[in-house]
């Protein structure tokens, strides 16, 4: 009778275990993505974790385009002029 009872308690364990591993990944991951987004974090952006499949929320004058890949913008620097003197005119 003792053997059934604790083989019972250890099948239950067993089912009870997927389900709560299920559900703190899925609270985990809520976490991580939360986080992310709230700091901006640019690896969401290339994760297999997460997958952009629409923008709802923008700046005004944002415009929504189907399928696009999202890229880093390249930083333009700019000419400091010095003394009135540009490397390409004088002022």
């Amino acid at each position: 009778m003792a053997v059934n009872v604790i083989l019972g308690l250890f099948i239950a364990g067993l089912g009870l275990a997927f389900p709560l591993w299920l559900v703190w990944r899925a609270y985990s991951t809520s976490r991580k993505l939360e986080r992310g987004l709230l700091f901006g974090d640019p690896e969401l952006l290339d994760s297999d974790q997460f997958k952009i499949d629409r923008v709802t929320l923008g700046p005004q004058g944002t415009q929504l385009i189907e399928n696009v890949e999202f890229v880093m913008a390249p930083v333009q620097q700019q000419s400091v002029v010095q003394g009135g003197v540009d490397s390409d005119r004088i002022y």
